[in-house]
């Protein structure tokens, strides 16, 4: 071994740099930064900042990439993550949103988290929105002794008439308010729970 590249050895020096390893190089880098040490970045590195809030980040992306993850627990208030079961108070955005807790306690997100969340809540909300059509759904009307019923599975109210236009005209009055917009004065109509 010549006297030159045993002194380097014995002195730690290297004739040619080391290789970029990008796993060791980034956690010395990572140890350094967070030491408060100044440090040379590698060429071509992009620092990207923390973000502020992670958990608020963490359920926003959830909402918005993995939205069939998402169901309501309570129609209208609450939503719950099926997979881990986190539930979501999203009554209204006056009010704020708030994680569940097991008890039935809330704890609100502050401000800037609720800045961060309520976009991909309103996302998730305006795909599950259902309108109405003006189309009333497919019913289903069966008679016996003179007496004719028409329900549909989707409603909770069966019409009752002595025919089958009677026994629809009084279900879909009791399902549609655009129906019961075309009601004579004086009019009454048959109707009963289906459910009973």
């Amino acid at each position: 071994m010549r006297s030159f590249k045993l002194l380097d050895r014995l002195l730690g020096r290297s004739a040619a740099p080391a290789p970029f390893v990008s796993g060791e190089s980034l956690r010395a880098l990572q140890s350094a930064l967070e030491a408060g040490k100044p440090c040379v970045l590698p060429l071509g590195t992009t620092v990207v900042p923390a973000p502020e809030y992670p958990e608020a980040e963490r359920i926003a992306a959830s909402i918005r990439d993995y939205p069939e993850d998402w169901a309501w627990t309570m129609k209208g208030y609450k939503l719950i993550h099926t997979p881990s079961g986190f539930v979501l108070w999203v009554a209204n955005q006056d009010y704020g949103l708030a994680e569940v807790y097991s008890n039935g306690g809330k704890g609100d997100f502050s401000k800037p988290e609720q800045a961060i969340i309520w976009p991909a809540v309103e996302g998730w909300l305006a795909r599950r929105k259902v309108g109405f059509t003006g189309r009333l759904p497919k019913a289903r009307i069966t008679g016996r002794s003179g007496t004719f019923w028409c329900y549909a599975k989707e409603h909770p109210w069966a019409g009752v008439g002595d025919s089958p236009e009677e026994a629809y005209r009084a279900w879909s009055h009791a399902i549609s308010s655009q129906a019961r917009n075309g009601m004579k004065p004086n009019e009454y109509l048959q109707v009963r729970s289906a459910t009973l």
